[in-house]
């Protein structure tokens, strides 16, 4: 193993322990630093020796490559930049990165989100399935309360409080935050644990559970959604419903502060991305309704 392997295990070490994140969380900020670490080896560079000049070089060539959508290359340098941070405090890297670590601009790229009509038709396409309860309990935790698709999955019956309807996920950095239930979500949730979940002769408190009564994994998720949205001409992905969520919210007049709440954002700045999809609406809405803009 390198030095710069070394260096990069060092880095999750302290993300577990100093930083308490969340084994997904620190595997993701594997996968994405292991590239910048193969780099270097491959290039037979110590992390000491990499001047800003050399450093240029990987960022353009990882922000070049065409399976990276505009979010994943941000993801890239965020992560990039907090790992050279943690070196410079550990006497490892002497350059700064505060200019040369700018997260780059996203442009015009926003998250696919569905419409509410689109949104409708997954519900009835799932009521319609063949596992009904349990595929509208999955959507109603993706959609109707905006939960990551790890959230969904991992949440547990003695996380959702149907009484006074709320729901508690933990989200990043093994925060809990509260989440309320909509009427037509509870009442969804409640059929499925009460009379189809039972039939799975469950093994865990997990909420979703696949039909073997284990917890459901993210493949299965994904097979579940790709099921009830092929007859959309979106690309959807479970976690487009969170994204969905986040815009209706915003379209109805939500405080972003509030949506910030819901979906468990530590910064602002993340949710603030869909006050860009929300002027979309707007612009489109004006077109679609201010007399000089409709077609007769």
């Amino acid at each position: 193993m390198s030095l710069n392997s070394n260096r990069l295990d060092a880095y999750l070490a302290f993300l577990g322990v100093e930083r308490n994140l969340s084994p997904t969380t620190i595997q993701s900020y594997q996968e994405d630093l292991r590239h910048f670490v193969d780099w270097l080896d491959q290039g037979g560079l110590d992390l000491k020796d990499l001047t800003p000049e050399k450093l240029d070089q990987f960022l353009t060539h990882t922000a070049g490559q065409a399976e990276y959508s505009p979010t994943s290359v941000a993801r890239h340098f965020s992560s990039l930049r907090g790992f050279l941070k943690y070196m410079q405090n550990q006497g490892e890297y002497d350059y700064s990165t505060e200019s040369m670590l700018a997260t780059p601009r996203l442009g015009h790229y926003l998250p696919e989100y569905l419409t509410r009509e689109e949104v409708d038709s997954v519900f009835e396409s799932a009521a319609n399935g063949k596992n009904p309860l349990r595929d509208t309990a999955l959507i109603e935790l993706m959609y109707s309360a905006g939960l990551r698709i790890s959230e969904a999955l991992g949440i547990k019956v003695s996380q959702l409080d149907l009484d006074n309807e709320w729901l508690t996920p933990i989200g990043k950095g093994n925060k809990q935050r509260l989440v309320p239930l909509g009427s037509k979500a509870k009442e969804n949730l409640k059929a499925w644990i009460q009379e189809g979940r039972p039939l799975t002769h469950p093994t865990t408190d997990n909420i979703i559970l696949n039909a073997k009564g284990k917890p459901m994994s993210r493949m299965g998720a994904w097979k579940i959604v790709q099921q009830h949205t092929a007859h959309l001409t979106k690309q959807v992905s479970p976690h487009t419903f969170r994204h969905s969520f986040a815009t209706h919210c915003l379209e109805a007049g939500m405080d972003l502060r509030v949506l910030q709440e819901l979906l468990g954002h530590a910064d602002i700045s993340t949710t603030q991305i869909y006050t860009h999809i929300d002027k979309e609406f707007i612009k489109q809405e004006h077109r679609n309704f201010h007399p000089r803009e409709r077609h007769t």
